[in-house]
């Protein structure tokens, strides 16, 4: 083996655990920075709108930028611009959090299809999908780890806030930068794709020409679509969980942290086991999946109030079900999907386009939640839930119907698992 097949056969393994650090750390920055604060529910309702509209504007714009030019830059630029964001925030004035909370959701954006540009260039099809799965285990465990953090910040640093001084914004930010970082002297020196043909590939049609590719592809239209609902639910489960279960289930503030965990922690199942399933049994089927595991959600989400009135376990039985069935739709539709689905050149602006979409749909979900609570109370949130992952259900299998033809084939030629650091 030449001296640049061996370097190039270990960036992979380098881009795996680099990528794992940042994206955790980006999660850190992201969740639950209004409970650090203690903001009022309705005003943590507008800052998390406004956070979300910047964020899935970011996602169109780093989709673009990690095409054009370096997805790894892209990846460091958006963690540096919230880590400026979150650490302002301890010394900013109330007229100044808003705009800093927009700047952050900004800079958060260009996370998601920058990596996983690199992901697609770095890793085959047939090899990527259980790479990605575990991987997700990084933002999964991240937003568990953010939700930890910020109530012993709270706790810990509360002396210091009638100062005007929030501490807790510094070390959240501190976090990241470590993380960005150590990303950056992982992958210092990595070239921008893993072969010369993937490098041309780049350059071979302008950008009208490959948002024109987007926009045309039946799949790409298919998957946002049905992102835009499953990410609303996601969303709205991931913030406001914890807060239905003191106010609808009557836990404390301690065991609904606890239990609201259960979400995440066993939600990590989910996206693991998608990447084997659509590896070995399923290949190329991600809609026929997508849409089995949505049914599947829409079951448990209507028999949650059931679960949910036998005790404590059937609560955690009914969320860590939703958190699998979640987790592992998301990441199945979002990522893998649309990396089998368009070529390379185009991954940065599909990747963005799929999660701008579900992204406008996270930025509603705050908003929706705290109107749709108001007027019908907590006991009914799970009935939209239902709605929504029917109506996304029903999407994807109308885009497998659509596509049946037109499974990519699967390059088994990858990387091994053994290769990628567990």
């Amino acid at each position: 083996m030449s001296r640049q097949n061996l370097s190039n056969a270990a960036w992979p393994s380098r881009l795996y655990s680099g990528a794992w650090l940042l994206y955790a750390g980006y999660y850190i920055c992201r969740k639950d920075l209004g409970s650090v604060a203690g903001s009022a529910a309705t005003h943590l309702a507008t800052e998390l709108a406004c956070f979300g509209v910047a964020y899935a504007i970011a996602q169109f714009v780093g989709g673009e930028l990690a095409d054009r030019f370096s997805a790894r830059r892209v990846a460091l630029a958006g963690s540096a611009l919230s880590i400026l964001c979150t650490a302002a925030l301890a010394i900013a004035s109330p007229k100044m959090i808003l705009l800093l909370q927009v700047g952050n959701g900004f800079g958060q954006g260009f996370g998601w299809p920058a990596l996983l540009q690199l992901f697609g260039r770095w890793f085959g099809r047939g090899e990527r999908d259980h790479v990605l799965g575990w991987w997700s285990t990084s933002y999964i465990l991240g937003g568990f780890l953010a939700t930890s953090l910020a109530m012993w910040l709270t706790i810990h640093t509360a002396a210091t806030t009638h100062s005007g001084f929030e501490p807790a914004y510094l070390i959240i930010s501190g976090i990241l930068l470590l993380a960005a970082l150590l990303f950056y002297f992982q992958t210092r020196g990595m070239p921008e794709a893993r072969t010369a043909e993937d490098a041309q590939s780049g350059f071979s049609a302008s950008s009208g020409q490959s948002w024109r590719r987007v926009l045309g592809d039946r799949n790409i239209r298919y998957i946002s679509a049905m992102y835009f609902f499953l990410k609303m639910t996601r969303y709205t489960l991931l913030f406001w969980l914890p807060l239905y279960l003191v106010s609808s289930g009557g836990y404390t503030n301690w065991s609904a942290a606890h239990i609201a965990s259960c979400f995440e922690i066993l939600g990590i199942a989910g996206p693991i086991a998608v990447g084997y399933v659509i590896e070995r049994w399923l290949v190329g089927r991600h809609m026929q999946l997508g849409a089995i595991m949505l049914y599947a959600l829409a079951f448990v989400c209507l028999l949650h109030p059931l679960l949910a009135g036998t005790g404590t376990l059937g609560m955690v039985i009914s969320i860590s079900l939703m958190g699998m069935l979640i987790h592992g739709s998301d990441l199945l539709m979002s990522g893998m999907a649309v990396l089998d689905t368009v070529p390379s050149y185009i991954h940065g602006r599909s990747i963005g386009f799929v999660n701008g979409i579900g992204s406008i749909g996270q930025a509603i979900s705050p908003l929706l939640a705290t109107l749709f609570v108001a007027h019908y109370g907590w006991s009914r949130l799970f009935d939209l839930f239902v709605f929504f992952a029917i109506v996304a259900g029903i999407i994807c299998t109308l885009g497998a119907r659509s596509l049946t033809g037109n499974a990519s084939p699967v390059n088994r030629s990858a990387l091994k698992l053994s290769d990628i650091p567990l």
